[in-house]
């Protein structure tokens, strides 16, 4: 039996519900819009809000470097358990690459209720073809795309290296997965399932370990130190059965961070985290 099902209701929100495990989350949350209002109002090197498909969210941003010439592109999926949070909200995370160098591309997509989470996972890789297929026009190196995600973005990027993709599967440089949930029917048994409407069917069309990792790229699992103890499991299994299908992997356990100070330190040009996604896009 699953661990979730034998925990008591209370137990269970702390341990997967990281607003309810984070007391002061808005705190972090607040600071990262405004954080990231400010950079976009002040960076130049921009395009912003370009449709990707027909859904109402699926739009990206594009921040880039200055005198791009086949740049290293980093792709970023924003976490918020498929109901919240927005592209707009992260923007300031493309510091860090584009001094680096590396062209950031943050993803929006549409969010639960509206849609389901096996639609979700459809626009996340709609995104990732839409990319492929376009970067180039941006300055972009085509064959060097590195995914990051975060939280509820984590599953979406686990979900894309599950994928045939109509082109070689071999231009997804590195992935990031960063305190992700990678069994989404462990939201069956949370208070946040009213929003997400997740059924039986969908939770297993929609597990990651249902299918074969067709990507076999590098990968780096990160998790906070600070977070729930269950929630890290998330993590190790995830990391276990990369490994299981012979796909070099890291765990980095972030030291002293927990599920919303993380996005804030990949945030800041000299922290370890932002640091080791910078060394993973230069191949």
């Amino acid at each position: 039996m699953y661990k979730w099902l034998q925990m008591s209701e209370l137990d269970r929100e702390l341990a997967y519900n990281p607003k309810k495990a984070v007391s002061d989350h808005e705190k972090f949350q607040n600071l990262a819009t405004k954080n990231a209002s400010s950079f976009r109002r002040k960076t130049r090197n921009k395009f912003l809000d370009i449709c990707y498909g027909k859904g109402l969210k699926q739009k990206l941003d594009i921040f880039i470097p200055n005198n791009p010439i086949n740049c290293p592109v980093q792709v970023y999926f924003h976490g918020g358990y498929w109901v919240s949070r927005d592209k707009s909200d992260h923007s300031h995370l493309a510091k860090p690459p584009i001094t680096n160098k590396i062209m950031h591309v943050s993803v929006n997509y549409d969010l639960c209720p509206d849609v389901s989470l096996d639609r979700i996972v459809e626009e996340a890789i709609e995104s990732i073809e839409w990319i492929y297929n376009n970067i180039s026009l941006y300055g972009g190196d085509k064959n060097n795309i590195n995914l990051i995600g975060h939280s509820a973005g984590a599953h979406l990027v686990a979900m894309a290296l599950t994928k045939n993709f109509h082109t070689s599967s071999t231009f997804i440089n590195s992935a990031a997965l960063i305190s992700g949930i990678y069994r989404p029917e462990i939201t069956m048994y949370l208070s946040v399932n009213e929003k997400i409407r997740l059924s039986k069917n969908i939770a297993q069309v929609t597990n990651v370990f249902n299918y074969h990792l067709s990507t076999k790229t590098k990968i780096l699992v990160i998790v906070g130190e600070h977070e729930p103890k269950e929630w890290r499991e998330l993590s190790i299994e995830y990391v276990d059965w990369l490994k299981k299908n012979n796909v070099k992997t890291k765990l980095f356990i972030a030291k002293g961070l927990n599920h919303f100070t993380i996005v804030k330190s990949l945030a800041d040009p000299e922290s370890i985290l932002s640091n080791k996604l910078i060394n993973l896009a230069n191949r």
